[in-house]
């Protein structure tokens, strides 16, 4: 990605961020990641909205002015999704079988959030009312034994096509635009499985390569090649059809930057991952 793009990138995730601080408030900020600023830019590109780029500060670079992309409305899909996905996440937080330290800052952000996310819901509710069954899909399935691995990915694959549905505005893309969002949960949800594969293991926590690979205590140098060799072609496959719905999709804006993060910085990121977790190197 070239330095302006980055840039122009950076700036639409500062644009939503003080977005989100003006309709939400100030914590929703606090857990606000990037993955919401690519939400954003494709919605934008999808509505030919060019945002107006100005310097300014925010409480986390109060000192140096920042390129920012102001759009008025044109956040408020994305910034309503961010406020309904991330207050679902936090409640599958607090049951989780993590440490009590993310529980308990699990349970202090829900109180900080729940203003926000009911009023995301009132603007979206058929978004937060599909969203609140896949995650419950999602806590039942991972309960359930002998599933595999395409059974356990299912609920949040829909959650992400119902996210990437209501980017089409009612277009002729929202099938197209609901598989593209399904791949793009898939492939989040197996990099989320390779990453907390290792903790998931010392803990007794559900992951779903456990079973799909038969692991069994720690994991082995062998174990690593077979774990590498799975995820990447699971990965290669997902991408490689999410790439074939992106190409349909109607991209006006922002295409070098969409472009450079879906042939290019999803895979990267995956290999980031496995490298970091399953570089024999290391064992």
């Amino acid at each position: 990605m070239r330095i302006c793009e980055y840039e122009t990138y950076k700036a639409v995730y500062c644009g939503l961020c003080k977005y989100i601080g003006k309709q939400y408030g100030l914590v929703p900020r606090m857990v606000l990641s990037y993955d919401f600023a690519f939400l954003a830019l494709l919605d934008l590109s999808l509505k030919g909205c060019r945002p107006d780029v100005k310097p300014c500060r925010c409480i986390a670079h109060p000192i140096k002015k920042r390129p920012c992309a102001f759009c008025g409305e044109g956040y408020e899909y994305s910034a309503a999704s961010a406020q309904i996905l991330i207050y679902h996440k936090l409640r599958d937080d607090v049951y989780d079988k993590g440490g009590i330290m993310k529980k308990l800052a699990a349970r202090l952000l829900l109180l900080f959030m729940k203003k926000g996310y009911k009023k995301a819901k009132g603007m979206y509710p058929q978004l937060a009312k599909s969203i609140e069954q896949q995650m419950i899909l999602q806590q039942q399935t991972e309960r359930k034994k002998g599933i595999s691995i395409d059974e356990a990915i299912q609920p949040s694959a829909a959650m992400m096509e119902s996210i990437a549905e209501g980017l089409s505005g009612g277009s002729d893309k929202q099938q197209v635009l609901r598989k593209f969002g399904y791949f793009i949960g898939r492939f989040v949800y197996l990099c989320d499985a390779a990453d907390d594969l290792h903790d998931d293991i010392k803990r007794g926590s559900y992951d779903p390569l456990i079973k799909e690979l038969d692991l069994h205590g720690s994991i082995s140098e062998s174990d690593c090649g077979r774990i590498k060799e799975y995820m990447i072609n699971s990965v290669n496959m997902t991408l490689s059809a999410l790439a074939d719905y992106y190409v349909q999709l109607e991209i006006k804006n922002f295409k070098p930057i969409l472009d450079n993060i879906v042939y290019m910085g999803l895979k990267a990121s995956f290999e980031a991952v496995l490298e970091k977790r399953f570089s024999i190197e290391e064992k």
